[in-house]
């Protein structure tokens, strides 16, 4: 594929790569450097090493994927219930990563492939980063909470809401609409929406997820507390994300859910400055933006997408001051991989197989 730069076939082998203790990433993915016309994908890797009870215990999932797809709060006109379910989970610790991944902001979770084909073919994996989550919910996440919530919801903050959280966003990408038909011409949302992509997507991944989420309670694989503990856990990951920037997909796509949390009468600010939720209204407000969203995905509708962006994807003056609150905590980790030289007795394993005296 490296040769060809046609990465169908290795897409296509990588979702069947299953069991292993190692597991393996690396190709052109993600198109959010590309700001022209969200296309051209950067080259990210990863070296993780899985733990398969735990990545057992999620792929349990899969098998309500259909059920999420046809629960969500569109037409049916508009589900996409001819795709591909296989949708592999893993949960993994990372002892490497390199190119875009390694760049800027830290992934915590991701969910490739990105190519339509693959994910009607087969759907898509969800890699889930459980060494990365841990250091940034106890570096960065608990501090934000703790600085800007409501104490009263600070006993709800709990890892595994949150870490499950992240899981349905992942999924979430793998949910709705992938093609559309467009005057005859069949084409994928992201085509449709070009430059306003990446951070519209990453926007329906949280409320799509969190969405999931009350889904799955009706039908009894999580019970009130543990979606409560998701949606406050929600919160403070909102301002998480909108610190890295309103030019970040992910730091735009928080600002628009904030603001619709806010006009929705969702979330407000008390007189000391701290957040507080209404969760029944904010379950509410969140499946009305999963609505919006998932709609102008369906119709490719670019220009929609644009007075979104415009309209709530904007800090506010009560964002900024919270924001503000937060200077002392860091906006990201930074790893530090060490990568250690052969041993000599494996040097001298290399030789015999590869020959004395060559490199």
């Amino acid at each position: 594929s490296f040769l060809s730069n046609d990465y169908y076939p290795s897409d296509m082998a990588w979702m069947d790569i299953a069991g292993t203790k190692i597991e393996p990433t690396i190709g052109p993915y993600e198109v959010y450097e590309d700001a022209l016309m969200g296309a051209k994908a950067a080259f990210e890797s990863f070296v993780t090493v899985a733990d398969a009870a735990a990545s057992a215990e999620l792929d349990t999932l899969k098998s309500v994927l259909r059920a999420l797809e046809e629960g969500l709060p569109i037409p049916d006109a508009m589900k996409n219930l001819e795709r591909g379910f296989e949708s592999p989970m893993r949960v993994v610790d990372v002892v490497y990563s390199a190119g875009d991944t390694r760049a800027g902001v830290q992934t915590i979770a991701f969910n490739l492939p990105n190519d339509e084909r693959v994910r009607a073919a087969k759907g898509s994996k969800k890699v889930m980063l459980r060494n990365v989550s841990q250091a940034k919910f106890d570096q960065i996440l608990r501090p934000i909470a703790e600085e800007i919530l409501d104490p009263a919801l600070l006993g709800d903050l709990a890892f595994h809401p949150w870490f499950t959280s992240v899981l349905m966003h992942e999924l979430a990408h793998g949910l709705g609409p992938g093609f559309i038909d467009r005057d005859g011409e069949r084409m994928t949302v992201n085509q449709a929406l070009r430059d306003r992509y990446s951070a519209i997507e990453e926007a329906k991944a949280d409320v799509v997820g969190l969405h999931n989420l009350t889904v799955l309670r009706e039908r009894g694989l999580y019970d009130d507390a543990f979606v409560r503990a998701a949606f406050v856990g929600e919160l403070p990951d909102l301002f998480r994300s909108i610190r890295f920037g309103a030019s970040e997909a992910h730091g735009r796509a928080n600002l628009i859910q904030f603001n619709w949390l806010w006009e929705k009468g969702a979330v407000r600010f008390d007189e000391d400055g701290r957040i507080t939720a209404d969760i029944p209204a904010m379950e509410a407000a969140v499946r009305s933006l999963a609505t919006e969203l998932l709609t102008l995905q369906a119709e490719g509708d670019y220009d929609r997408a644009g007075r979104i962006l415009e309209e709530y994807g904007r800090m506010r003056p009560e964002i900024e001051r919270a924001v503000a609150r937060l200077e002392d905590v860091p906006v990201d980790i930074r790893p530090e991989f060490e990568v250690r030289r052969f041993l000599p007795e494996w040097k001298a394993i290399a030789d015999r197989l590869l020959g004395a005296g060559e490199d």
